[in-house]
């Protein structure tokens, strides 16, 4: 259960009902902030205070960390959080003193993520209502690290959001990239986390697992489940060399991988990005 996968239901874009600010609100606009604001409540009850989720952000800061290694300032080095939902993940990173931009493509969405910001009054974090995949992002090719929370299993374009991560990243940038490897089975995964943990860890682990299992049946998007070769794969062909890789999350649910921007990749995307600059098919200069 992530908010980066929320996906509102489709409406009727030719009703209405009154906003709060008193301006006609369509109703599928309506339904979809509704969602979004119940969802990001439900969320955060969910993984507040939950000890594994708050263990896999703490892997992902110490990442950052790593990337800013010998920097004098981490005011200095720049974090984009892509899929960012309700911004819990930007909020961690922030924190730590990290300069952090967090975008999403679901505006309600950012919506809650900036009320959150703005009541922890952090001038080191904003906000952005895009798709990475799709839209131009502001200050792209000087980021130092990226973060991608459980993005690949569900967004329609993987090579496209691969692509878009390679092009936001400064030449040599990092980023951690986390894929579910297999659904969240209640089942299954109560019985490895008991195997693994003990009785006590998975019972505690229901209070992710349950939610979890009843937001999947209702999700409107194809969902894929990648090997650790397939992603790996993926991430090679996005630009990537893959540094480190691992299972994480509840008794391996999640696979995490630590990459860098190659340099022949880097090197294509600003010839790429050279190319649409003049007008010109960067396909042609590619031979194809």
């Amino acid at each position: 259960m992530t908010p980066d996968t929320a996906r509102p239901p489709a409406g009727s874009p030719g009703l209405g009902v009154t906003a709060p600010h008193g301006d006609a609100m369509p109703i599928r606009a309506a339904l979809e902030h509704m969602i979004a604001v119940t969802y990001g409540f439900a969320y955060d009850a969910v993984v507040t205070r939950f000890e594994p989720y708050e263990k896999l952000l703490t892997d992902v800061a110490d990442l950052v960390g790593r990337a800013a290694a010998g920097v004098e300032s981490r005011r200095a080095v720049r974090v984009l959080d892509i899929a960012c939902g309700i911004g819990n993940v930007s909020l961690r990173i922030a924190k730590e003193g990290y300069t952090v931009v967090g975008i999403d493509a679901v505006r309600h969405l950012i919506a809650i993520a900036r009320e959150k910001h703005h009541a922890a009054a952090l001038p080191n974090l904003t906000f952005h209502h895009l798709d990475l995949a799709r839209d131009p992002l502001p200050g792209s090719g000087t980021f130092d690290v990226l973060v991608s929370m459980h993005t690949l299993y569900w967004h329609p374009d993987p090579p496209a959001l691969l692509e878009g991560c390679r092009r936001a990243l400064k030449p040599g940038g990092h980023a951690v990239f986390l894929t579910y490897g297999r659904p969240a089975y209640v089942g299954r995964t109560y019985r490895d986390i008991r195997a693994q943990e003990g009785t006590g860890a998975a019972l505690r682990a229901l209070r992710w697992l349950v939610p979890t299992a009843i937001f999947e049946k209702s999700r409107d998007c194809a969902q894929r489940y990648l090997s650790e070769a397939e992603f790996h794969a993926a991430l090679t062909a996005g630009g990537f060399e893959v540094l480190e890789s691992r299972q994480t999350f509840l008794a391996g649910l999640s696979r995490l991988a630590w990459v860098r921007v190659r340099g022949d990749a880097a090197a294509a995307g600003a010839a790429a990005g050279d190319a649409r600059q003049s007008g010109a098919d960067p396909g042609a200069r590619r031979g194809g």
